[in-house]
């Protein structure tokens, strides 16, 4: 078997995505490449990173949430990496990866946000330790990929327990917020969440299904929604209250985006620019094949 160098690998790796790309598609076969050739590529890149690695999951909205989680990183003047094709596998990143390097094995970005199913997270916080957790929610409408909700909820416990920085959970939900119990001691737990007068126009699973939550003594969040009507949306950022324009289908994406804000306090810590915050959010516009209107 001929030996290859690190960066003879990367190369090979570009040259297949670039080939992969002229055919109109094969997004994750370079990362397949990658894996077999080179298995630690994706967790020694995604080290070099200053602000290190998020990832987001849950069993819905994490496409959105994602981009805005983005947009609203961006909008502090960091470069961020992030999967866009929502490959969730490892091979995935890898794939993206190798599309956004140089031919030098330049990366430039300081952070990646990444959107991962529950299952492949499990997989890929073995490979890399995340920094940042943004986990939304468990809901049953997922059912036939996962099985039973518990299993789920057991899959975001993974990502939590592996998460070394801060993980930001919904308070609302009672099994992500029931996380906190997995978190490393030195670990960080942020929330986001709703007043109580918005509760029921956002119902966990069980009360979905006609179930009682009993009731609980609700941690403080980060980011609490407080009110909303049409596109304007009210904020309550640790005892600051702002109002914002979010311009996307939807009332659940209004309250991720209080996840995604509390996502990004987290990470810019004193530096956040809480005006650009702001500002930002109205500029969001939905994901690829989410919230678009077609005319037939």
């Amino acid at each position: 078997m001929v030996s290859m160098s690190k960066p003879l690998i990367r190369l090979l790796g570009q040259g297949v995505r670039a080939a992969t790309k002229l055919r109109g598609g094969g997004s994750a076969f370079p990362g397949l490449v990658m894996e077999k050739l080179h298995p630690d590529f994706v967790a020694e890149e995604l080290a070099k990173l200053p602000y290190g690695v998020v990832v987001v999951s849950g069993t819905n909205g994490k496409t959105t949430t994602t981009k805005m989680a983005v947009q609203l990183l961006e909008a502090q003047g960091l470069k961020v990496f992030t999967n866009r094709t929502g490959s969730n596998f490892v091979r995935g990143v890898a794939a993206a990866l190798l599309g956004e390097m140089t031919l030098g094995g330049k990366l430039d970005a300081d952070i990646a946000v990444l959107e991962l199913d529950e299952a492949h997270a499990v997989h890929f916080v073995k490979a890399v330790k995340p920094d940042y957790a943004l986990l939304l929610n468990v809901l049953r409408d997922q059912l036939d990929r996962f099985g039973e909700i518990d299993t789920t909820r057991r899959m975001l416990a993974t990502v939590a327990s592996a998460t070394t920085g801060t993980v930001v959970l919904n308070r609302e939900d009672p099994r992500i917020r029931s996380l906190a119990e997995n978190v490393q001691p030195g670990v960080t737990v942020k929330y986001y969440g709703l007043d109580e007068s918005l509760r029921s126009y956002f119902p966990s699973d069980d009360e979905m299904r006609g179930g009682t939550v009993a009731k609980a003594t609700l941690p403080d969040a980060d980011v609490t929604l407080t009110a909303f009507s049409g596109t304007s949306a009210t904020f309550d950022l640790a005892g600051v209250e702002r109002v914002g324009e979010i311009n996307l289908y939807g009332i659940y994406n209004i309250f991720n985006a209080a996840g995604a804000m509390a996502l990004t306090r987290a990470v810019m810590g004193d530096k956040l620019n809480e005006d650009k915050l702001i500002a930002e959010l109205a500029k969001i516009t939905p994901a690829f094949g989410r919230g678009e209107t077609l005319n037939v």
